[in-house]
């Protein structure tokens, strides 16, 4: 069975595409069409979805179903459907649910994942069990991708918590370490960067850097210097602003996944069509082409 990364790098290779396309369909009844964010009223999620997959397709090297917009009436089976159609159309595709529970429950959702047929789950290792789960997952045969450096607001404070580590088989450098009643602590992010490495995962989560949040060119650098061989999964391009050539300067652009959300779903707002949705992908395609030449 192929690995996340080997999967990536073929789709990428089959597509000339490092575009990951996301797919959070908000429903009407959320109250964010207006905003471009949602479906129209009485628009049938699962015909959007599969419109959708076949419009931007041709452009995009893997789609990443975010459950948290998939929990009503039939929609785990529709998530199922989704998952084979993407398979079909030669998309990597990634499960958004942020496994974030201990033991047994975490195993549960890589368990479902691995039997869709998904080639990745998100990991939110909350309870700091990053290497039971990593273990669970290679039992499952399905890759993780860890959260590592998020881009909201209220992350900057948790990035930098200063975290309590063992500095004996896969060292931290001296300057990232501070000593505190006799043992090392590094800031969170660089500890989620080095555990992802030393456990194996196929990747980390980096939200894509802009003047608009408080991700560093620096914290992407000490993220790069850890997790030196996985991919990296790039949210927050598109409507969100994020600037991926930041990104670019410390990972190889065939590392990221750059995932659009809103700027692909909804290039034109609520009543996109497939065709606008296709020249949006075309577009993302051609701009992030221009980056990996360069």
């Amino acid at each position: 069975m192929k690995s996340l990364k080997e999967s990536w790098l073929s789709a990428v290779d089959k597509k000339n595409s490092i575009v990951c396309a996301g797919m959070d369909p908000a429903e009407y009844l959320m109250g964010r069409t207006e905003k471009g964010e949602g479906l129209p009223a009485g628009k049938e999620k699962r015909h959007w979805a599969l419109d959708y997959l076949e419009a931007i397709a041709p452009f995009c090297a893997a789609v990443k179903p975010n459950l948290r917009y998939w929990g009503g009436g039939r929609d785990l089976m529709v998530v199922e459907e989704i998952v084979n159609v993407a398979k079909g159309l030669g998309l990597v595709v990634i499960q958004d649910s942020k496994e974030a529970d201990i033991g047994s429950t975490n195993d549960s959702g890589i368990f479902y994942a691995a039997l869709r047929g998904c080639d990745a789950v998100t990991l939110a290792a909350f309870a700091g069990n990053m290497e039971e789960a990593s273990k669970q997952a290679k039992d499952r045969r399905i890759d993780l991708i860890s959260m590592c450096l998020m881009s909201n607001p209220e992350y900057e404070r948790v990035k930098n918590m200063w975290v309590r580590v063992s500095n004996e088989a896969q060292p931290y450098d001296a300057n990232h370490i501070m000593m505190a009643d006799g043992l090392p602590h590094v800031r969170h992010y660089i500890q989620l960067a080095h555990d992802a490495a030393k456990f194996g995962l196929g990747g980390i989560v980096i939200g894509a850097p802009s003047s608009k949040n408080h991700l560093k060119d620096e914290e992407v650098a000490n993220a790069a210097h850890y997790f030196k061989d996985g991919l990296v999964l790039v949210p927050g391009i598109g409507a969100q602003g994020g600037e991926v050539p930041i990104l670019a300067k410390h990972f190889a652009a065939n590392r990221l996944i750059c995932n659009i959300g809103r700027g692909l779903m909804f290039p034109n707002g609520a009543n996109s069509t497939p065709q606008q949705q296709t020249a949006a992908a075309k577009q993302y395609q051609e701009m992030l082409n221009q980056l990996r030449a360069a």
